[in-house]
Parts: structure tokens; sequence; C-alpha cells
């Protein structure tokens, strides 16, 4: 993530030096409640103390909540930003996306995308929904158990799933937002009988990475068991435990 927002800074800079701003250039930024992606924010425009000058204004919300998020971009309009860099929520994505529409505010951000056609919307993230299925068609996977969030991993595995019925593969869908510890090893039962052993998770960070734990601790890294993590941020995961297994 703190990446995604660097790279951002970078691009958003290049724009603003190329076009004619005043000497104060306010960037709003819509950060969840007690997440520290703001400090990453707040920390690369601090850096940039020439003309023009970045100033943030940052809002913490709750991404879930309609109430707090329409509050929270009014309050960064009415502060005459420029842009808004943010993340949001399966809850509230539409109603950004209108708001940007309507109100011509560039949003940009680094959560799972999304289709839409809203030219104020840049997507950081790109779409994995074909490269996923280019890996699966590549290893010649015809029966696995997909494990997904439903912040992100819906569009993803709609794909898949479409996929699926056009070459009859048999996949199995897990929402991980609502398996609990017994779902979690009935998942795990359930392969050993079938003599099965692919996985795919698709999940934001936090959760990955929480799974990839119960994972070592069950003993289901094994070399009978085979896994791809459709997630960027697996790359600033360590995953040596997990690798031990075989």
């Amino acid at each position: 993530m703190q990446r995604s927002f660097t790279l951002l800074y970078t691009s958003f800079l290049g724009m603003c030096l190329g076009s004619s701003f005043p000497s104060n250039i306010n960037i709003g930024g819509l950060f969840p409640t007690e997440s520290h992606e703001y400090e990453v924010f707040r920390f690369a425009l601090s850096h940039h103390q020439d003309i023009p000058k970045l100033v943030p204004q940052v809002d913490m919300v709750k991404m879930g909540n309609s109430f707090s998020m329409t509050y929270a971009f009014c309050s960064q309009f009415s502060k005459g930003v420029y842009a808004i860099i943010g993340l949001y929520d399966r809850k509230t994505v539409n109603m950004l996306m209108s708001f940007c529409g309507a109100l011509h505010v560039c949003f940009v951000t680094p959560s799972f995308p999304i289709e839409t056609a809203n030219q104020f919307v840049i997507q950081l993230r790109p779409e994995l929904q074909d490269t996923l299925v280019g890996v699966i068609d590549h290893y010649g996977w015809t029966k696995f158990v997909y494990m997904y969030s439903s912040d992100s991993g819906l569009s993803v595995l709609q794909k898949v799933l479409d996929t699926a019925a056009e070459r009859s593969w048999l996949v199995t869908s897990v929402n991980v937002e609502t398996m609990t510890e017994a779902s979690f090893l009935k998942v795990f039962q359930d392969l050993d009988k079938r003599k099965e052993g692919q996985i795919i998770i698709d999940c934001e960070t936090e959760r990955l990475t929480s799974i990839l734990k119960k994972i070592v601790e069950q003993g289901k890294n094994a070399k009978s068991y085979h896994y791809i993590l459709a997630n960027l941020g697996f790359l600033d995961i360590d995953l040596t435990d997990l690798r031990k297994g075989g």
C-alpha cells in the first residue's frame, strides 16, 4: 500500500508541475479510521515544499458508513481540494463514484478495482481477472477452492465462475468473512477426502496474513497443497513459514 501511495504522489506531482496552479494546492485524503496510510500521505506531501506547495486535507472515516463518507466528501469539497486520494468500501463505492462525477472531483485510489466509465476516478490497482484465469489455465486446475473477501474478491470470483461454467471447472467458493474456525478446518477435511489440494486465496493483505498463519498452524502447507495468492500485497508478506512445509 505504501508503494502505491508513493507512486501516486509522484505521478500527481508531475501533473501539477505541468499546469498552471496557485502557490498552494489542497489535496484531499480519505482514509479508514485507525489506519496508518494517512501518515504516508502526509509524509510524501511534506517533502514537497516548492511552489506549488501541496497541502494535505485529511479526513479519517468509517469506510462502510454512508453518512460518514458523505460528510467527509462534502468537507473535502468545501476546502477546495483539487483531487482526493484515498480508499473506498464496497458499501459506499457507488455513492463515492456519483459524487466524483457530479462535482468533477478527481478521486485516485489503490483500492480494489471496479468497472466504471467515470473519468474522474483513477484506479491504481490493476485488474487481475484475466491474469488469474490465465494462471489457473496454465497449471491445469479444474477442481479448486476459491477463498474470497466480499470487499475485493467478488468481481474476480465472478470472472472465475463464468470461466468455470464455460470450461466445466468445479469451483467451491468460500467467503472468508463468514468463515469460522470450524468451517476453515472443514474446507481442508473435504479436500483431504477428495485427495485434492488446489486453493486460491483472494482477500486483503491483513486477512490473507491471518489465513496463511492458520494454514501453517494446521500443517496445511505440505507438498500435497498448492496455493495461488490472488493479491499483489503478498509480496509484502513473509512467506518463510508457509514454504517450510514444502
